[in-house]
């Protein structure tokens, strides 16, 4: 009996994956540069470098060539269901779901 073996695939291409159906969905400016954060993507001038966390549950950007972080994102517990809401539309797959969702838990584990 055969089974079949999912091919693995590297984080890397998971990344460009998504990158690539993603950046065909219509999203507003702001949620499009956290998106371009999260996958390491130049989508937003300035290019938002960084996100964290606050203890209170909101997010906060450090954008390319600022040395704190100044902008403000939008409450922390949104963020997972903009996620979610946009992978659904761009078709993303399990495993580019996962890479954005464990993207998201990074962020939410470094809280400043």
């Amino acid at each position: 009996m055969k089974t079949h073996d999912p091919t693995i695939r590297e984080p890397e291409d998971i990344r460009s994956s998504c990158a690539h159906k993603l950046a065909g969905v219509e999203v507003s400016d702001h949620f499009r540069a956290i998106l371009g954060c999260l996958l390491g993507e130049d989508w937003a001038t300035p290019r938002l470098a960084e996100m964290v966390a606050t203890p209170d549950g909101h997010l906060l950007g450090r954008c390319d060539g600022d040395a704190a972080f100044r902008a403000y994102l939008g409450a922390a517990a949104d963020l997972l269901r903009n996620v979610h809401g946009v992978a659904a539309v761009a078709e993303l797959d399990g495993d580019e779901i996962g890479y954005l969702v464990g993207k998201v838990a990074e962020i939410k584990r470094q809280v400043r």
